[in-house]
């Protein structure tokens, strides 16, 4: 879409470029690409100099930029009773400006700051469909003159388009705060249960991603993941306290009974209803104990019948189980933890799950210890021992000479123990 900084389109160009900046929003899903498109069509169209998109903080009172030509990556915010902007978002009211330093509510501190002089202004507030206002569309200095009511008009058209999209940005931010919230909260559900385990949950998700960032998911899938590692004990809130925190060892009724909270955890899942984008979850965190081989429960599936997501769960889940402190047992020595992982590598644990999770840094794991006693210790010495992958420090674990590693990570590991190495 170009236009000539001089002079404006005719009527029938500008129809030509309503209809394609029409066809481009439709056609794309980021809500940041299609407001994006907006305002260059907008910018173009109109023969400006320079748009922004401005949401209403109600909160903090405050305008904050989503899209800014000429400050690309930087957020603007303005506090809402100051400048043409936050005239227009209190009052409601379009504004038209052919010399802004002749109008009173003209703020000129960003001009100033920034080196750029505002001229002719067209600002117009973006209204919900209650009618309220939400953000305001911002033009600035027309190429040729100044902003006729023709371009309030074509304005109006676009500024109603980007209200619509806000408006639905905004409900899903909200209803996704709901969602985070309502996953947080179960989590803290398991952890009141099981004080002894408490955090397990989350340390997962934690590991999870991890491992899941490693072998290539994208930020939508890492996150369904984290959910769904996070909810993975879910079922628990259905087992026996006295069989959930059992000091000593469990009888074979007690670990069938204990071994239902996987399918408990189904269930449960199974009866809140997920958006299609989550509907993963329920399936990834019901499996995590099905085994590669056959040999895991409740369903007995193997292999591919095992959601991928299920097999990272299940490699994270045994990684902070056998590196966590039980009512029946210490942390296990580290160097058997990995061992032992190993030997299960393609039996029990899909082998390319157990291999990212070998390629983790240490930093991870220290980072979701959170000892709190990084200052304890040499930042030189520190950093060497982040930068290994948890394969390098059980080798070096491993090793019959002495070696500072393993005296720095047993700091951490053992809480407040020892870990023989």
């Amino acid at each position: 879409m170009n236009t000539s900084k001089t002079a404006d389109l005719s009527s029938r160009e500008k129809l030509k470029l309503i209809l394609e900046l029409s066809s481009e929003i439709s056609a794309t899903d980021s809500i940041r690409t299609m407001l994006k498109k907006i305002t260059d069509g907008v910018k173009n169209i109109l023969n400006a100099d320079r748009c922004t998109v401005f949401l209403l903080d109600e909160g903090k009172k405050e305008l904050y930029s989503w899209v800014a030509h000429g400050l690309e990556g930087v957020e603007i915010r303005l506090p809402v009773f100051k400048g043409l902007a936050g005239d227009v978002a209190s009052t409601g009211s379009t504004v038209r400006i052919e010399d802004a330093y002749m109008d009173s509510r003209f703020n000129a501190e960003f001009d100033a700051k920034t080196g750029y002089r505002t001229k002719t202004v067209l600002c117009m507030p973006m209204k919900n469909q209650k009618g309220k206002v939400i953000g305001v569309f911002q033009v600035l200095n027309k190429n040729s003159g100044v902003f006729s009511y023709e371009d309030e008009e074509l304005l109006a058209l676009f500024s109603g388009q980007a209200a619509a999209i806000l408006e639905s940005a905004i409900l899903y931010r909200e209803l996704k705060k709901t969602f985070v919230s309502f996953i947080r909260t179960l989590s803290e559900a398991i952890d009141a249960r099981d004080p002894e385990t408490a955090g397990h949950s989350i340390r997962v998700g934690n590991y999870s991603v991890e491992i899941g960032r490693n072998l290539g998911y994208d930020r939508e899938r890492l996150e369904i993941l984290e959910y769904a590692a996070i909810l993975h004990d879910l079922g628990k809130i259905g087992v026996k306290e006295s069989v959930l925190t059992k000091p000593g060892k469990l009888t074979e009724e007690e670990y069938r009974h204990i071994q239902s909270h996987a399918e408990k955890t189904g269930a449960i899942l199974e009866n809140i209803y997920f958006q299609p984008e989550y509907r993963e979850i329920p399936p990834a965190a019901a499996l995590h104990h099905e085994n590669i081989d056959g040999s895991g429960y409740p369903l007995k599936k193997k292999k591919s019948e095992i959601p991928h997501m299920a097999r990272i769960i299940a490699v994270a889940d045994v990684f902070d189980s056998l590196t966590y402190e039980r009512y029946y047992r210490r942390p296990m020595a580290f160097k058997t933890v990995i061992d032992k992982i190993k030997s299960d590598s393609g039996k029990k644990l899909d082998s390319e799950c157990v291999n990212s999770l070998l390629k983790l840094k240490v930093s991870v794991v220290l980072k979701t210890l959170n000892s709190g006693r990084e200052n304890e210790i040499p930042a030189r010495d520190l950093n060497k021992l982040k930068a290994l992958t948890l394969d390098q420090l059980s080798a070096i674990l491993k090793e019959k000479k002495e070696n500072p590693m393993k005296k720095i990570f047993n700091s951490y590991y053992a809480h407040g123990g020892t870990d023989e190495v």
